[in-house]
């Protein structure tokens, strides 16, 4: 997904939340934001929102010294997911479609973010969620692809998303491979993060090798790229993956909900909605 000019002030106010969650003080922060615009200023217009936030965010780290900016919120909402762990295995039982109510599950998930973060009760919103209308209108293509595949290679997102993303794995008869960064990057889960939540019982973990959002294969290990290359599905959580990968083909399916204006409007879908869209064939 292309650059839009509210994505600059996105990265900075990105910036600004992620210092004020490390504890920075006044001084670094101001000198830090001017580093942040000068970045910006000489970035590539052809990027992505989030490879531009990944350069960003390499950049306050190496001034303010911390590498993970947003480990205690971190920990904080893997507590607060994994307290509904029983409760979301039961949700996942109901409905009459086992793959949809997974998907929709997985999908409220995506609520735990710190970058479009508000006020809230999660469970009322995983119930409110659930009860929605999955659109993009990807559920029969993806149940297909599900039947004819030999693996299903999964991107993973947010951490506390992952406590979702552990329920719905546990629905599919098929294999799984769980992919996440290779460091820490904004709220985005690693390898730590996906043992705490149980990943390791009912999937492959493996690491992309990048620390950006997203999924920047030019960035990534080459033994992830061969894995992605090798793999005929692929289910990539969250916005950041779609900022990186919509254009990719028609293997991937992008599982989200949608809270960006910006990506809203691209994908003809009203914010707060939960969305499985399958990418465009390449041409």
């Amino acid at each position: 997904m292309q650059l839009f000019p509210e994505c600059y002030g996105c990265l900075v106010r990105q910036a600004v939340s992620a210092m004020n969650s490390a504890g920075v003080d006044q001084i670094t922060q101001i000198n830090t934001i001017k580093e942040v615009l000068r970045t910006l200023e000489k970035a590539d217009d052809s990027l992505t929102p989030s490879n531009l936030a990944g350069q960003t965010n390499q950049v306050i780290r190496e001034i303010v010294g911390i590498d993970d900016l947003y480990k205690d919120i971190k920990r904080k909402s893997h507590l607060m997911a994994e307290e509904y762990l029983e409760d979301l295995i039961d949700l996942s039982k109901e409905g009459n479609d086992k793959l949809e109510q997974g998907l929709k599950i997985s999908a409220a998930g995506n609520i735990i973010d710190v970058i479009h973060a508000n006020d809230y009760d999660l469970w009322d919103e995983v119930i409110t969620t659930v009860n929605q209308e999955l659109l993009g209108g990807g559920v029969e293509a993806f149940r297909q692809r599900i039947n004819e595949s030999p693996y299903l290679l999964y991107l993973a997102d947010n951490v506390g998303e992952t406590v979702f993303d552990r329920v719905f794995i546990e629905t599919l008869d098929i294999p799984v491979i769980y992919a996440v960064k290779g460091g820490p990057i904004l709220n985005d889960a690693t390898r730590e993060d996906a043992l705490a939540a149980g990943i390791e019982q009912i999937a492959e973990i493996v690491e992309t090798g990048s620390r950006a959002p997203g999924t920047i294969l030019s960035q990534c290990s080459e033994e992830f790229q061969h894995l992605y290359e090798g793999s005929n599905l692929i289910l990539a959580k969250g916005q950041a993956n779609y900022e990186t990968l919509d254009d990719k083909g028609d293997k991937i399916f992008f599982l989200l909900r949608v809270k960006c204006p910006i990506l809203s409007r691209e994908i003809d879908t009203p914010l707060g909605n939960l969305v499985l869209k399958q990418g465009a064939p390449l041409k």
